[in-house]
């Protein structure tokens, strides 16, 4: 399962720190967050001009048969560790802004895993 991530920040390092590589790749750069989950660079947009905020697009990567509470839990604790200190940053999880907290972030993305799961077994 793919979840869409759209990160809105004003620190220009939020990229860099997220993945953890020397190199950045859209496409191409992933991270390994726990078995079972990742995330990958999908685009980088960065504007010119004073105040406008970078915007990083990533795809989170669900395994089938992983222990779902416990990694989104790792995940949801990962993008937290990272995001929480940068002023000005949003996140948009699925297309929904959802404040920058362990938990909410961790319920956003159950959230959604169990929509997709619901509808898998719908239309068995």
């Amino acid at each position: 399962m793919k979840i869409p991530i759209q990160i809105e920040t004003q620190d220009r390092m939020l990229s860099w720190d997220l993945f953890e590589a020397r190199s950045l790749q859209s496409g191409q750069t992933e991270k390994v967050i726990t078995e079972g989950i990742s995330i990958k660079l999908e685009s980088i947009e960065i504007r010119k001009g004073f105040g406008f905020p970078e915007i990083v697009d990533i795809t989170v990567f669900v395994a089938e048969h992983v222990a779902l509470p416990i990694a989104v839990g790792m995940l949801s604790r990962y993008l937290y560790d990272k995001l929480k200190d940068k002023r000005e940053t949003k996140i948009e999880i699925n297309y929904l802004y959802v404040e920058i907290n362990a938990e909410k972030i961790e319920n956003a993305i159950l959230s959604i895993v169990q929509k997709n799961e619901d509808k898998a077994q719908n239309e068995v």
